[in-house]
């Protein structure tokens, strides 16, 4: 195992230096017949720059530093997904979520019908793959870690964010905690502040005003103190720092206008709402010294995935729909008055962020406090994953796992010993649903190299296949994989088997895939006939009614005004005009909204400017030629800014 000390890993970024850390163990102190309690705590999209342990110079985490000095550090732990669900189910069942099934984040949703194929009849010609629907819940069948920790006499409690199941049936009670403090459903809280609004669960509501880290906390200390004498279990599972991202003012105005040295951090929002979490974090740790029961408890220190990158920033499509009146509207409000157009965090050196495989979407803090066992202030930089927390719990607890038990973890306390190595050869990431801007993918670790494959190939992500050496290039910047065949070859091989191990449902390729309706994304015709050749759209009419159409404009997050530009050619002169609806209307008015233009013949291109008075986000636009005979060719569209900046363009390019 290579031990280096903080000040080294953290100067081999350039962040400075920070506490020396013993190089040896010492032996356990602890009284080996009474069990350790165990507090795992868990933090929601808390990247792994997000603490001033890892090298943040904006954010403020003295706790968090407190427990450093008391705990084994891990600069390479990851979680199994890049997303909450699967990750959190790793945890609980200790399996990889291509083997559980949960692989996005939808322990909110209904379950899906008893006995249905998780893998839909057709998908659209526009999709070169069928993808297999995540379940949405950890099956009843499964023995859970607090099942295990339970039956063997430890009281358990699960405070906080669940997100594995929306029905009672799949509740933390159900599944090994003797109490519960939740709601549901849950991706995150209606609100952080009192009255909470959940629809169903166990949170009962506090004063008007109070906010949920805190009460949280409350309920957490309440539960250690009434099981002193333990052993326990408590799962304290924030829902911070996950949206609505409802903050403490007095906290936030703090950090209006600090300045980050390193230049990456600059959200006093989030930077008010890791606070908190510090914090709680402080609390519990204040709690275990007062009831002198520290030195016999374990406290983990995780998160569910990396840092939000992209929610409430200028690429989130989602925020141009939000109006005035929508419940979300004064929470964007008061994210513009604090945080402008600043995503959650920034990850820097990572790349990306929660929802990527890239190294930002998985790679996060870890933290492990054993009393007597962990020597105070050492760094680990073995490679862990979330899959590993059940069997070394197990361990911790000195059981054994059941006869038969699939556990896909590794025990990790020979590393919190310092007494031995892994034999595992490499870790994986299996995260086949991807997002709006990139496809989904697996990723295998295996020492300082890495190797995702997409499942999907697109003009933004042309290669198959990414290969990085993360020693030398933890920022994942250069791409290996043509450099090194026999390197990829062997990775990939590692990816193969670890997806029929698990008996992962990866996607298939769909038989109604059409090329050309990639070409055309989202473009159709009425009243025309309608080919592609070269790149160019021609149309030639059949009808009286004769438009193309798009309503495919999810990705745009422009509101107001919008400009159309075209270049194209006519056989015949027309006399056309542009339709447009906004998101705010069902379907086009039946006056209004239509912009003329005047359309030459000829075989020369032209390239043609209709501005359009767009009031609110543009949905839906038809083009109507305004000839009725001959053919228009169209070699490229695009939807701009008035100023001039493109928001979407269609070229027309078969892949």
């Amino acid at each position: 195992m290579n031990r280096p000390s903080r000040r080294d890993f953290l100067k081999g970024l350039g962040l400075g230096a920070a506490t020396l850390i013993a190089p040896r163990l010492a032996r356990a102190q602890t009284d080996p017949k009474k069990k350790p309690n165990i507090v795992f705590f868990l933090v929601d999209d808390m990247g792994w720059m997000d603490t001033s342990v890892y090298g943040s110079q904006y954010y403020e985490t003295p706790n968090m530093e407190r427990l450093a000095k008391k705990s084994m550090m891990f600069t390479d732990a990851y979680t199994a997904s890049p997303l909450c669900s699967p990750t959190r189910a790793s945890i609980m069942t200790g399996q990889y979520p291509a083997r559980v099934g949960i692989t996005t984040a939808v322990g909110h949703r209904p379950p899906l019908p008893a006995g249905a194929s998780r893998y839909p009849e057709k998908a659209p010609p526009s999709r070169k793959m069928i993808y297999a629907k995540s379940r949405r819940f950890v099956r009843p069948e499964q023995y859970t870690i607090a099942e295990a920790l339970r039956d063997d006499g430890y009281k358990t409690a699960h405070i906080g964010k669940w997100h594995l199941g929306l029905n009672p049936a799949h509740w933390p009670e159900a599944q090994g905690f003797q109490f519960s403090f939740h709601g549901a459903p849950d991706p995150g809280p209606p609100s952080y502040f009192s009255p909470y609004g959940f629809k169903a669960g166990t949170v009962t509501d506090g004063p008007e005003g109070e906010y949920i880290a805190d009460r949280l906390t409350d309920e957490a200390l309440k539960f250690i103190e009434a099981n002193k004498n333990g052993p326990f279990f408590l799962n304290l599972w924030h829902y911070s720092v996950h949206g609505p991202w409802g903050h403490k003012k007095e906290i936030t105005e703090h950090f209006v206008g600090k300045k980050d040295p390193r230049g990456k951090q600059a959200n006093p929002i989030m930077a008010s709402m890791l606070k908190s979490v510090d914090e709680s974090l402080g609390r519990v740790m204040d709690k275990l010294d007062e009831l002198g029961i520290a030195k016999n408890t374990i406290l983990i220190f995780f998160s569910d995935n990396g840092g939000n990158v992209h929610s409430n920033s200028p690429k989130d499509g989602k925020l141009a729909r939000i109006k005035p009146g929508h419940k979300r509207w004064p929470m964007i409000q008061d994210w513009k008055k604090y945080a402008g157009d600043l995503p959650p965090t920034n990850n820097a050196p990572l790349r990306e962020g929660k929802g990527w495989i890239y190294e930002g979407g998985t790679r996060v803090p870890l933290m492990v406090c054993w009393p007597g066992v962990v020597k105070p202030g050492t760094t680990c930089s073995e490679i862990v994953s979330s899959v590993d927390f059940y069997p070394t719990m197990l361990d911790m607890a000195g059981l054994k796992p059941k006869p038969g038990q699939i556990l896909d973890g590794e025990d990790i306390v020979p590393l919190l010993k310092q007494t031995g190595t892994f034999k595992r050869e490499a870790i994986f990431c299996y995260f086949p649903h991807g997002g709006p801007t990139h496809p989904g993918g697996v990723y295998v670790r295996k020492g300082d190299w890495k190797l995702i494959r997409w499942f999907e190939t697109s003009e933004n992500f042309p290669e198959q296949f990414e290969l990085y050496n993360l020693k030398e290039d933890i920022g994942e910047t250069k791409n290996l994989a043509k450099e090194m065949p026999d390197k990829v070859k062997e990775l990939d091989a590692l990816i193969d088997k670890h997806l029929k191990d698990t008996g992962a449902a990866v996607p298939k390729p769909n038989p109604a895939y059409d090329p050309k309706e990639i070409a055309m994304d989202g473009w159709v015709a009425k009243g025309g006939n309608v080919s592609l050749q070269d790149g160019v759209l021609k149309i030639e009419p059949t009808g009286k009614m004769f438009f193309i159409a798009n309503a495919s404009l999810r990705d745009v997050t422009h509101a107001g005004k919008v400009v159309v530009r075209f270049r194209c050619r006519s056989t015949a002169k027309g006399s056309g005009k542009i339709q447009f609806r906004t998101a705010a209307q069902k379907r086009f008015p039946r006056t209004g909204q239509v912009v003329p233009f005047d359309l030459p013949a000829g075989e020369q291109w032209q390239e043609m400017t209709v501005a359009l008075p767009v009031k609110g986000r543009l949905a839906h636009f038809r083009i109507f030629p305004g000839i009725k005979s001959g053919a228009v060719e169209f070699d490229w569209i695009r939807l701009c800014r008035p100023e001039g900046g493109v928001l979407k363009e269609w070229n027309f390019e078969m892949p």
